[in-house]
């Protein structure tokens, strides 16, 4: 089979698989449509190899990694007398890591705060960060009379009123201690 302006297949035409897979057809092309193609491969390979060069050098988005001031999202106060820091987050922080609040509560058992608030360290001890301040956590540590669902009922802990948090507790806990991820 042969088109009228394209080379025949025993010139080097290309092979085209039909869908019925019967049989194997050199699709027919010009000397110029071929040259057309390797140009098109070529610069397709040069514009492939520019671009990954250019993910290696270093990225230039004009903010200035070297004079920047470093934000820290919270401090730590050592409390005197104590192993305990006081966790300062600034809002932002705060806001991002999503911290929320709930008041130790009396009821009929005694002081009950909700399950969430309650961390335990490394040696099994018992323990809810408490807010004095705004944005301020300070570890304080806990007796559990009992657990009642999702609350727990305190045989000792701060007065009722004191404000635990609840959402949250894990990142200041590794805030206090420093760890990463």
């Amino acid at each position: 089979m042969h088109t009228k302006g394209c080379a025949p297949p025993e010139l080097g035409g290309l092979i085209m698989l039909r869908l019925n897979a019967r049989r194997v057809e050199r699709l027919p092309t010009t000397r110029k449509c071929r040259r057309q193609l390797r140009a098109v491969c070529a610069g397709l390979v040069l514009i492939a190899g520019v671009v990954s060069l250019s993910a290696c050098g270093e990225a230039s988005t004009g903010y200035d990694y070297e004079t920047a001031s470093h934000h820290e999202p919270a401090k730590l106060e050592p409390i005197k007398g104590t192993d305990v820091q006081r966790v300062i987050f600034d809002a932002e922080a705060a806001e991002r890591v999503g911290l929320k609040m709930a008041p130790i509560r009396q009821n009929g058992q005694g002081k009950i705060m909700p399950y969430a608030a309650l961390i335990y360290d490394a040696e099994g001890d018992t323990y809810a960060y408490t807010a004095p301040e705004p944005l301020t956590y300070v570890r304080q540590q806990i007796k559990i009379d009992h657990f009642d669902g999702d609350s727990v009922v305190l045989s000792d802990g701060p007065p009722v009123g004191t404000e635990v948090v609840t959402v949250g507790v894990d990142e200041v806990y590794g805030t206090e201690f420093e760890v990463e991820e």
